[in-house]
């Protein structure tokens, strides 16, 4: 492997790595200019390219063939949106009435009627049932299929 056959990112990061300095892709105006650096830098510090590698991140597998080390991507938690609460009260045993909706998310009946038979029963197809209870005020759940 030569030092032409590196990205501008990655010789960025050997020089960084042998110099001490933070050093980025954008330093360098060209690829030539970053080639030159880490030439300049192995007479220097008399490295060999195995070392630039290394002061890269790459790995030699076999002797041939680099290997770059893998990032594990970051885990992203879910976001609590309005529409999850509201699916998370119709789910509960008791369901919720249009009032308690309103206090949780901050909608307008209106807002909370819409979201109900728009979002959950047409977009997303679930089964939402409606009944008065003994205050004759409307309670919503949504049915579990079974």
């Amino acid at each position: 492997m030569e030092l032409k056959d590196l990205k501008v990112s990655q010789l960025a990061t050997a020089c960084g790595a042998i110099t001490g300095k933070p050093v980025t892709a954008k330093s360098f105006n060209y690829k030539a200019k970053a080639i030159e650096r880490v030439e300049a830098l192995m007479k220097e510090h008399d490295l060999t390219m195995t070392d630039v590698l290394k002061a890269a991140g790459i790995t030699m597998v076999d002797g041939s063939e680099p290997e770059t080390p893998k990032q594990a991507k970051a885990q992203r938690r879910k976001r609590a949106t309005k529409q999850a609460m509201l699916i998370g009260m119709l789910k509960r045993d008791e369901g919720a009435s249009i009032g308690q909706i309103v206090e949780a998310t901050g909608w307008q009946p209106h807002t909370v009627r819409g979201a109900i038979s728009g979002a959950l029963k047409k977009k997303l197809g679930l089964a939402v049932t409606s009944t008065k209870s003994e205050t004759g005020e409307r309670v919503y759940r949504i049915v579990q299929a079974t």
